[in-house]
């Protein structure tokens, strides 16, 4: 005869999300950590996939909103050192060494910022966190509303 108490004859137990998890299946500092490693393209796509967790949205928007600042100073550097070389040549350094020193900044802040996330820690950059609370609460709100 065959011991019934190898045997688990219940039906499993639903299994709770963990409070840690966002709603992207990664934990909440590895979440907000990715947010940042793209820059704002990541950041992006994590303020769009997470829809619970205030924590990565708000990294996330975070991310968009400072490291979209410089992507575009970036971006603008470039198209004026394009454009100088037909009216002002000599400024052709000056903007490639701008945008090349931005580029620099971007990738430290984003590296402080990865680290600083995947920390837990209370990260915030001076001017963009104040728009990103703006941005992770109201699309929050909205979004956990019927």
């Amino acid at each position: 005869m065959e011991d019934t108490a190898d045997l688990d004859l219940h039906p499993p137990r639903k299994m709770t999300p963990d409070p840690l998890r966002s709603s992207t299946g990664l934990s909440s500092p590895v979440a907000a950590a990715l947010a940042y490693s793209g820059w704002w393209i990541t950041g992006g796509i994590f303020w769009w996939l997470e829809r619970h967790d205030r924590y990565v949205r708000f990294h996330a928007a975070q991310a968009v909103i400072a490291l979209g600042a410089i992507a575009l100073v970036i971006a603008l550097c470039a198209a004026f050192a394009v454009l100088s070389l037909s009216f002002m040549p000599s400024m052709f350094a000056i903007f490639v060494s701008v945008a090349a020193l931005m580029w620099l900044a971007g990738v430290v802040l984003s590296a402080v910022s990865m680290w600083k996330a995947a920390s837990g820690d209370g990260w915030r950059i001076p001017v963009a966190a104040d728009w990103a609370d703006r941005l992770s609460r109201s699309t929050a709100s909205a979004a956990a509303s019927p």
